[in-house]
Order: structure tokens, then C-alpha cells, then sequence
């Protein structure tokens, strides 16, 4: 007497496969979660800067450049000058010049990213500062504020 052997061949292929979405699903998520956190700081930082061009004095325009300048790793492509992404050089050397602009439409014309359109920044009261930038995905915001030891420094000789 043969006995019928039954074929379970594909079980091992469907629980396979069950384990590979879940394992990338799940390398996506943290992918994504570390673009994010990324993302978050590189806004803290461009914040803080916003935030010490305020302190010292600077105007708001001023302010905005410093913070726009911080944020370039988050706002995506390079507008203009238009060219190899990947020319870094010709990247850092546009930067001084664009700090140095006097207005706006100058500012374009030196340097633009796909970005700075998106970011909101609050450079606020000399104390402290706010940029956020709104995404497809997710909207990111970063704080910061400075202290104000002047007072510790600075004698005011009776005025």
C-alpha cells in the first residue's frame, strides 16, 4: 500500500514573503523616521542662527538669509544657479554672496533652492527664533532661543 503524499510547497513562499514586506515595511518607517529627526535638527540649527543674527542686531532680512543659508541640507534641489547638484565649491562660494545681498531679488539671483519657498521663518524679539518648513509628508519646525547676558558684560555708565 503507497500512501498519498500531499505537496506543501508554497506554505514556506507565502510566509516568506508575509516576512519580507514586514521587514522592509518596517526599514521604510525607520527611514523615514531618521529623515525626519534629520530634518528637525537641521531646522533647530537654523533657528538658532536666525535667533544670534537677531541678538546681535542684525535685521530681519538679514535674519531670514542666515536662516535660509543654515537650512540649504532640508530645501531640496538648487534653482540657481542652475548646474551640477553635486558641485559643491561653486555651492560654497555662491553663500558669502548671497549673505551679502541688499534686498530680496538681488538675494535670488545669487543663490535659490527649491525649498526656501516653503520655509517659514519667525526670526522673532532678539531672544528667540522659529523656521519651519511645510513638506509633502510632514511639516518640520524648529526652535530656538538665546539668552541675553549683556547685562553681565555691558555697563550702561549711568545713561
Amino acid at each position: 500500500m503507497t500512501r498519498a503524499v500531499r505537496w506543501h510547497g508554497g506554505q514556506a513562499t507565502v510566509e516568506t514573503l508575509i516576512a519580507a514586506i514586514v521587514v522592509v515595511f518596517g526599514f521604510l518607517a525607520l527611514f523615514r523616521l531618521s529623515h525626519m529627526l534629520t530634518g528637525r535638527i537641521l531646522l533647530e540649527h537654523a533657528a538658532m542662527r536666525a535667533a544670534r543674527a537677531r541678538s546681535v542686531g542684525f535685521n530681519g532680512f538679514m535674519c531670514r538669509k542666515s536662516a535660509r543659508v543654515a537650512a540649504i541640507p532640508v530645501c531640496g534641489r538648487r534653482l540657481w544657479p542652475e548646474g551640477d547638484e553635486f558641485d559643491y565649491e561653486m555651492e560654497r562660494s555662491r553663500i558669502p554672496i548671497y549673505m551679502a545681498t541688499p534686498t530680496p531679488a538681488v538675494a535670488r539671483g545669487a543663490l535659490d533652492y527649491e525649498g526656501w519657498g516653503r520655509l517659514a521663518i519667525d526670526e522673532g524679539d532678539g531672544r528667540g527664533a522659529s523656521v519651519s518648513l511645510a513638506n509633502d509628508w510632514f511639516d518640520l519646525t524648529g526652535r530656538a532661543e538665546v539668552e541675553d547676558n549683556c547685562s553681565l558684560y555691558l555697563d550702561d555708565f549711568g545713561l
